[in-house]
């Protein structure tokens, strides 16, 4: 819990102009504050940041079905085909305050959204490591020599000793590039939408004659449509009286046009980048309902699209850079334990985190 350790007086004596930065959180927030700031021009929905792309339904279901998954598999070091019989201590607990599953949800999140990913970590005197810490997006950079920079206010000395980098892989650079187009095109989509919610297309339009529109004032106009809605909402509102110079037009069965055809697109779209099924981005899978299925092929060897074709691809990148020689011994490696997911579970052995 060192990591929290700070002055009360310093911490609390007074309030603070922006909020609190950690070593846990993305430090992008205010990207889109200083582009609007700068660039007074520049259309918001234009401006992406991983906050705003965060407030996309479809792209925080899709983070968070990436996060939650990878996050629960635990990281294991083998020999070969065999798991080691002493798990480096990094993998199972941490002195950060932050269990390990914060430390894989934060290098899955940073993948998805940027395409990299850094951890830093403590090392004791023959050169191995003893502790790990997610270093957020932002708070580390590379320099012209090919070394990585880190943020010496957000990070502490400790975990500066090792970070490294991870590559989701060479031309995948994470949703906010890949997917800026689709990412803009939803938040255009997101505001018509709104605007429309706000701004209905009426139901009823009441037509007055000539000589009474002129004859009325602004006061009076309005007088008389409330008295008319007051009317119409009140009991045996169905059967209305008026005068011959008010004539009412009913716009009958208005289509609602809240844009559905194109948010399903962007749906499609965004799945896509994602690498999930585009069905798992439906409303109805908010939900309780579900339709999950265990299939088995090869007598029992269980598959899985959603791993398949999108997950595994973020536990490659990470088996990859975890397994080379500065993070684990020469001729073992580090790989992300799918057993639990890819295997259909046993209602009467219900699985337990070890976390």
């Amino acid at each position: 819990m060192g990591i929290f350790g700070r002055n009360i007086d310093k911490t609390y004596g007074s309030r603070a102009a922006l909020p609190l930065v950690t070593p846990f959180a993305p430090q992008d927030n205010l990207v889109e504050v200083v582009a609007r700031d700068l660039w007074p021009e520049h259309e918001a929905p234009k401006t992406v940041t991983r906050d705003t792309a965060l407030r996309i339904p479809a792209v925080k279901r899709a983070h968070d079905i990436h996060c939650s998954v990878l996050s629960r598999l635990p990281w294991r070091q083998y020999d070969k085909d065999t798991e080691v019989a002493v798990q480096p201590e990094w993998l199972v607990n941490s002195r950060t305050g932050t269990g390990p599953r914060q430390l894989r949800w934060g290098v899955t999140s940073d993948l998805f959204i940027h395409g990299w990913a850094a951890i830093g970590f403590t090392m004791d005197s023959p050169g191995k490591p003893t502790d790990a810490l997610h270093v957020p997006f932002g708070a580390w950079s590379v320099n012209e020599a090919g070394r990585i920079d880190v943020d010496e206010q957000l990070v502490p000395a400790q975990y500066r000793e090792l970070v490294i980098a991870i590559p989701l892989g060479y031309g995948s650079r994470g949703m906010l590039t890949d997917a800026r187009d689709s990412l803009i095109a939803a938040r255009f989509i997101e505001a018509a939408y709104l605007d429309r919610v706000e701004n209905p297309i009426p139901a009823t339009d009441i037509e007055l004659s000539k000589e009474y529109w002129n004859a009325w004032g602004k006061e009076e106009r309005e007088s008389f449509r409330q008295t008319y809605i007051k009317n119409r909402q009140a009991k045996n509102g169905a059967v209305s009286m008026r005068p011959e110079y008010a004539k009412p037009n009913y716009s009958g069965a208005v289509e609602v046009g809240l844009f559905e055809s194109a948010r399903n697109g962007v749906r499609l779209d965004i799945a896509n980048h994602a690498g999930i099924p585009a069905s798992m981005l439906e409303g109805s899978r908010q939900g309780g309902g579900t339709d999950i299925k265990y299939s088995g092929v090869n007598n029992g060897a269980d598959r899985n699209e959603l791993w398949d074709f999108g997950l595994d691809k973020y536990a490659s990148a990470i088996d990859d850079r975890l397994s080379l020689d500065d993070v684990c011994p020469s001729g073992e490696s580090i790989r992300v334990d799918a057993s639990r997911y890819l295997t259909a579970p046993n209602p009467t052995t219900p699985q337990t985190s070890e976390d």
